[in-house]
Order: C-alpha cells, then structure tokens, then sequence
C-alpha cells in the first residue's frame, strides 16, 4: 500500500530545499537502488523519505563562511558501507 500523503510531504521537502539553493541535488534514488540501501542496511524507508530521496538527492552543502559541518547528508551512492553504517 502506498502512503499518498506520505510521499507528497516528502516530494514537497525535496522541492523546498532544491528552492533553498543550498546544497548540491543528484538525481533521485531509483526503485533498484532503494532495493540494494533497504537489503544492506536491513531498514525500510518511510514513505516521506523515500519520496524525498527519489525526488532528489541531497549530496554536498554548499560551503557556506565559516562552516565546519563536513557531509550533512548521506551519500547513499558512493559512501563506503562500514562509513555508513556508522553514520546510521
């Protein structure tokens, strides 16, 4: 069953922060690799997130002044699987 309201709160957040202009977006998460995080990591995505991530996904901040937060986000492409467990 697909939470409908779940996945438009989480397209809505996606559109928000491509607005706010403040971190790099790839291209959304496709059904093959939410499969792979999913089977990996041994979780499922709520509907808001999975929506989230398969709208665009959030790779680097932008630097800003000042800034010492060093990968925000999650790089479920290319991150090394022990780093992201541990970020987990």
């Amino acid at each position: 069953m697909i939470d409908t309201d779940g996945a438009r709160l989480g397209a809505e957040a996606a559109r928000r922060l491509a607005e706010a202009d403040c971190c790099e977006i790839a291209p959304g998460l496709t059904d093959e690799e939410f499969s792979r995080i999913e089977a990996t990591y041994g979780f499922e995505f709520s509907p808001e997130h999975r929506a989230f991530l398969a709208a665009g996904l959030p790779v680097a901040s932008l630097p800003e002044e000042g800034a010492s937060w060093q990968q925000p986000w999650p790089d479920w492409r290319h991150a090394d699987v022990d780093d992201l467990r541990h970020r987990l």
